[in-house]
């Protein structure tokens, strides 16, 4: 849905469960805004953008795209009231147990074989593989990726003057605190762009009326005037919006201006090749030079006046959101398509590698979902729900919805309905649900196999995330 005005408008473990045979599992919290319905008790947590079903290589380099692929082989379960990681194979067998020194996480993600948690006295940063714990004293509501991958974590300390920043594959620590000490800092991260191989990652400190690159190929941090608007591994691109007018600087990483340009306020952009494609607040498309400066107005979107702009992970499409509908570009600057009335469901919604999610914004709980191919625009499915909290495949095209008695599963094949058990993650390759049945985590089978005997992976009381080491 929308989100508001964006700046371009100048603990300790706890016991387990009494009642529960498993002594190490607590009672349930769930990471997922969603309703669940557990023995007849409705339990509502909400995390921010705790993406679930994260599943990603854990080999290093700078991919061509910061998408999730849908291959895993490690099952990762949190429990809610310990922070304590369960670690399994995909046939459920136990690998191991890990203390990540996190008492009542309100946030979680795992990418590689790298896990980060959040709580609100500590932040974490677990290896799966080697088994260490390092430990911050930052306070975080939630875990998330920023806009345009899925391969870096972020931690945002409550008080906006410090952030965690965890590069998944390689498992690369950036402390602010430490790599960028800057006083009086204010970090908008809700905001922070992030070139797909998850490595650069710009975001604009408002205390100081500037964006600073944190980079992990970088010793220091690098610093730009106004507003973080895109990045890419060598570009950095930002916006100082006065009146209606923004004069929009290209920058390499070391700071030193390579081009710069006049055009009316934007709110998105996306970096391709020796171009730049501009969106402005009435919903023109520009594109601009990185190299002269010289610009060149192409199509406007009808989507009212335009509010923010997001590049997927794929690095090939700008999802630009505006008052009045959402709009896809492509990276030629030419308008895929268009959605009337429609916005994505929220920020996991732009994380698949082919395709979003839409729904009418005015409906809060309940109406229709629009899954959508952001390849060529088409329409995937639309699906009557009862909640638009949504959990979803690593591409984005299967998603699963809960509501009060169950939860549908809905992809290009129609929607399936299962009754009685509480979803708690979607497999990356939508094979498979983790879901919530008389108090025990089960496996599921979605396919031809449905019948099958769930797999049980342990009591409840614990989030669940698929991981590819």
């Amino acid at each position: 849905m929308p989100s508001t005005p964006t700046l371009f408008d100048d603990g300790g473990d706890m016991p387990a469960d009494p009642v529960d045979t498993d002594a190490d599992d607590p009672v349930p919290n769930y990471f997922f805004r969603r309703a669940l319905v557990v023995g007849g008790i409705v339990a509502v947590i909400a995390v921010g953008a705790v993406i679930v079903g994260r599943v990603l290589s854990s080999d290093g380099g700078d991919p061509a795209n910061g998408a999730a692929n849908a291959e895993w082989n490690r099952i990762v379960m949190v429990e809610s009231r310990t922070g304590r990681l369960i670690v399994l194979d995909e046939t459920g067998e136990e690998l191991g147990r890990l203390d990540s020194d996190v008492g009542a996480p309100t946030g979680a993600m795992v990418v590689g074989d790298t896990a980060v948690l959040s709580s609100a006295e500590t932040t974490a940063v677990v290896s799966l593989t080697d088994e260490t714990t390092e430990t911050f004293e930052l306070a975080a509501d939630s875990v998330f990726a920023p806009s345009g991958t899925t391969l870096t974590m972020v931690a945002a300390a409550t008080t906006a003057d410090r952030a965690i920043l965890v590069h998944g594959p390689s498992g690369e620590v950036i402390d602010t605190a430490e790599f960028a000490p800057i006083a009086g800092a204010r970090y908008d991260i809700a905001t922070a762009r992030s070139a797909a191989s998850g490595r650069d990652v710009l975001v604009t400190d408002t205390g100081n009326f500037q964006s600073v690159l944190l980079s992990f190929d970088r010793d220091e941090p690098s610093y730009f005037p106004g507003l973080a608007l895109a990045v890419d591994s060598e570009h950095v691109i930002t916006a100082q919006n006065v009146g209606t007018d923004a004069t929009v600087n290209a920058f390499d990483h070391t700071g030193e201006l390579t081009s710069s340009a006049t055009t009316p306020s934007v709110r998105a952009a996306m970096i391709t090749g020796d171009m730049v494609r501009l969106v402005t607040v009435e919903g023109q498309i520009v594109t601009m030079s990185l190299d002269s400066g010289d610009t060149d107005t192409g199509d406007s979107l009808e989507i009212g006046t335009v509010d923010s702009g997001h590049v997927m992970p794929t690095g090939d499409r700008l999802v630009v959101i505006g008052t009045s509908g959402t709009a896809l570009i492509d990276d030629d600057g030419r308008v895929v398509a268009a959605y009337d009335g429609l916005a994505p469901v929220d920020e996991t919604a732009l994380r698949g590698s082919t395709c979003i999610t839409l729904g009418d914004p005015s409906e809060s709980s309940d109406g229709q979902l629009t899954v959508v191919d952001i390849t060529d625009g088409t329409i995937v499915i639309e699906a009557d729900v009862t909640s638009t909290s949504i959990i979803r495949s690593a591409d984005g095209c299967t998603i699963a919805v809960a509501d009060a008695t169950g939860y549908d599963v809905i992809s290009a094949d129609g929607t399936q309905r299962f009754d009685d058990d509480a979803v708690i993650a979607l497999a990356p390759d939508a094979a498979s649900t983790a879901v919530e049945r008389e108090r025990r985590t089960l496996l599921a089978d979605l396919g031809d196999a449905s019948d099958d005997e769930p797999l049980d992976l342990g009591a409840t009381g614990r989030s669940v995330f698929f991981t590819q080491v």
